[in-house]
């Protein structure tokens, strides 16, 4: 996707602007939800606990709702999973953000990884809900595991890979490394989207060129604007 980085417009249809905090209240959210209508973002990101009405106060702005599954942590079961993600569809959830369980990569269990991140694929595509996997790199020490794990989840069906949540003790800063890596190990319709102290035009535009095409960050405005968002927010 080419971006022109020097229209506000463009710019802001390529973020996801992204609060997920747990102590957000229902006039924060609101708050959020009225700011990505104002700047068009792609979506707003928020906890799943405001689906609803997130869809409420966004219809007929074009801004979509998306929310997460499993997060940060990426310990719950399968079947804990998908009634999760039941949950996220009876709401209106247009997309979600989740992590597959490292520790089945690391332990060299690919079958079992590969096994959950289908069933999820297959449940949201079967109701018209993307899904990207957050594949947590901070967990995996070397490249070849960051490889696997984008590919077991290119091939299970993903429709975005991304390099981290940016959050927590597997959330890393998004770099032009581990975006090329994962651009050149999935093939369209598959996508790249990135997370992780993305706080600025310049750095935002970097990662685009390196292969990403969407970012999620609570930095949104400041770099639709020009600034530079706090360096130590997500």
């Amino acid at each position: 996707m080419t971006l022109d980085f020097t229209d506000p417009r463009q710019v802001a249809r390529a973020i996801q602007y992204t609060n997920v905090n747990p102590d957000l209240t229902r006039d924060g959210v609101i708050e959020h939800l009225e700011t990505c209508a104002k700047y068009g973002f792609d979506a707003a990101m928020i906890a799943p606990y405001w689906v609803s009405l997130a869809k409420d106060v966004l219809a007929g702005t074009g801004v979509r709702v998306a929310s997460t599954l499993n997060f940060p942590m990426a310990n719950d079961t399968l079947e804990m999973r998908t009634a999760a993600l039941g949950g996220l569809i009876s709401a209106g959830v247009d997309e979600f953000d989740f992590p597959p369980h490292p520790g089945l990569l690391l332990g060299g269990q690919e079958e079992l990884y590969a096994r959950d991140v289908a069933e999820i694929v297959r449940l949201a595509h079967a109701e018209g809900v993307a899904v990207k996997a957050m594949l947590e790199f901070g967990f995996l020490p070397t490249d070849e595991l960051k490889v696997a794990a984008t590919r077991l989840a290119y091939e299970a069906g993903v429709d975005w890979v991304k390099q981290s949540s940016g959050w927590g003790k597997g959330g890393l800063a998004a770099t032009e490394h581990d975006v090329r890596l994962l651009a050149a190990n999935i093939s369209p319709p598959c996508r790249v989207k990135v997370s992780g102290k993305v706080n600025s035009l310049e750095k935002m535009q970097a990662l685009f060129e390196a292969g990403a095409e969407l970012v999620g960050t609570s930095s949104g405005p400041a770099i639709v604007d020009g600034l530079v968002g706090d360096p130590d927010a997500y």
